[in-house]
């Protein structure tokens, strides 16, 4: 089976790709323990980049409003390389399946709408999270 695999699609076109970073970490001076996942930039310059406020299964859910701090939030890049075009999830959600910190594995599923500074907008759908490389540890921002 796939390891650290990480597959979607953006408006039907199929990414395939690998988590860079799977990690768990908390905000200074807060003490939620939060989840940041990015697949891997160099593998496959379409990227997503979400931080999930919580750390075990569950359902994460994104919306236009809200703090970034207090709110699980994400975005996706059509090329990494060009980080002036950006675009936020503003619907959706990550549902995780698995947090495994003994074996250091993630799964889930996601699926949502992103939206550029334009107000043009993808849809991200069929999103899939396969034994997904957790790194050890807890990280302090």
């Amino acid at each position: 089976a796939d390891k650290n695999f990480i597959g979607f699609k953006v408006n039907g076109e199929e990414v395939k790709t690998s988590g860079w970073n799977i990690s768990l970490f908390r905000w200074s001076n807060q003490p939620d323990v939060w989840m940041n996942i990015t697949s891997d930039m160099h593998k496959e310059k379409r990227t997503i980049n979400v931080n999930l406020k919580g750390a075990k299964p569950g359902t994460y859910n994104f919306d236009d409003k809200g703090v970034i701090m207090e709110k699980s939030h994400g975005s996706y890049h059509p090329d990494f390389g060009d980080a002036l075009n950006s675009y936020s999830f503003v619907s959706g959600s990550f549902v995780i399946t698995d947090v495994d910190t003994v074996h250091q594995i993630v799964n889930g599923t996601f699926s949502g709408t992103v939206k550029n500074t334009k107000w043009e907008t993808l849809n991200i759908s069929d999103g899939k999270i396969v034994k997904g490389a957790l790194k050890p540890g807890i990280i302090s921002l």
